[in-house]
């Protein structure tokens, strides 16, 4: 039989590596007492750590298996206090338990005891965002970055950092650096476009180049159309709107709710109420707890009605405008276009008899404009 190759630990014996089950075996060993008790706190931080990846597996588990997670992970630095891992797995049970200063005091620790581990101020910028410090939780994740360039997960926390001291741009590059490290992550691009759309930017060549970006890239996930609807719906541009919307419900059906209510915003915004009114309906019995939305369809049905007897009298004095029907001016660019005039949409081509360069969208689009002319006969004098 070969000499060495033996080990002892708490209730095993191995010889070469294998468990001893037969045979005879000679073995002279030793055993050194070390002060800070290595093999015990080990087997109490594996215990804790099973506890983290289990509750991470099942986030809606009680926190039971948190809280025994702390104890064990306690209990090992009360053996050993520079345990590292243990500080580390403490520092992520705490930001669980949603107790980011207790994280923070262990993380520090860890840091102390391992001052280049990247994860250890990733976690640490994780704890100062969690109590509102962004600018020191941006010098954690840079200093994360520094010493891992490509840790993913930092990159994305500048991001957020930035985006919460409100300088968009810096936001974007740290997004962007992020992303050439994940290509294929459609947040990125999500974020990317909420960034050019603030409005410190408000860049909308790039915001929307962004957002469909994000289309492009996931044709498969519903978030970046549905994002990209609520978009176009901000610049006044419903028809498009409502297609990505569609698009949206398409991919996945349990967006149907928030299409829908993408959808009647836009339907608001190209005058037809009724529409609208049902699109909220609609959202209204997916969403029965809405009690913001239940009582604003009241007064919007009881609008669409007067807007209904309002049209009732009213046509269009033209086919089309400048080439294109009346109906789909203000479907592709809402109600809003009702008030600029015939010189403003269509230069210098002259405008139709009995009317000026000075006659409005709403004077030749009379019944497509409806919505537009009640509201402005409702609302108040200047």
């Amino acid at each position: 039989m070969d000499q060495g190759h033996a080990t002892f630990r708490p209730g095993a014996l191995r010889h070469a590596g294998a468990a001893v089950t037969s045979g005879v075996r000679y073995v002279v060993g030793g055993f050194i007492a070390v002060a800070d008790r290595v093999e015990h706190v080990r087997r109490l931080n594996e215990r804790g750590n099973r506890l983290l990846l289990m509750q991470q597996a099942a986030p809606s588990a009680n926190e039971r298996a948190l809280l025994e997670a702390e104890r064990l992970f306690l209990w090992g630095l009360r053996l050993n206090p520079n345990c590292s891992l243990c500080h580390q797995n403490l520092g992520d049970t705490y930001l669980r338990l949603n107790q980011p200063a207790d994280a923070e005091a262990s993380l520090r620790r860890q840091i102390e005891l391992l001052p280049a581990d990247s994860d250890a101020y990733y976690a640490l910028g994780n704890a100062l965002r969690g109590q509102g410090r962004d600018a020191e939780a941006l010098a954690a994740y840079d200093a994360a970055v520094e010493i891992t360039p490509s840790d993913y997960e930092s990159h994305v926390g500048r991001a957020s950092c930035y985006a919460a001291l409100e300088r968009p741009h810096d936001e974007i590059s740290a997004y962007k650096t992020a992303l050439a490290l994940r290509p294929d992550d459609v947040r990125l691009w999500i974020n990317i476009g909420v960034a050019y759309s603030n409005e410190h930017i408000d860049d909308v060549a790039q915001a929307e180049a962004a957002f469909r970006q994000a289309v492009a890239a996931a044709p498969e996930d519903a978030r970046p159309p549905l994002t990209l609807g609520r978009y176009l719906a901000k610049l006044s541009r419903p028809a498009e709107a409502i297609e990505q919307f569609y698009d949206a419900a398409a991919i996945n059906a349990d967006y149907f709710d928030e299409v829908k209510l993408g959808v009647g915003t836009a339907r608001a915004q190209q005058g037809r109420l009724r529409e609208a009114t049902s699109a909220f309906e609609s959202a209204s019995r997916m969403k029965p707890n809405d009690e913001k939305l239940a009582a604003s369809l009241e007064e919007m049905r009881a609008t669409a009605e007067k807007v209904d007897a309002f049209a009732a009298g009213r046509q269009n004095a033209l086919a089309e405008l400048c080439g294109t029907p009346c109906a789909d001016v203000v479907d592709s660019s809402g109600i809003s276009v009702c008030g600029i005039s015939w010189a403003d949409g269509c230069g210098d081509e002259a405008p139709p008899d009995g009317f000026s360069a000075e006659s409005t969208v709403a004077e030749l689009c009379g019944l497509s404009c409806a919505f537009y002319v009640y509201s402005q006969q409702q609302a108040p004098p200047a």
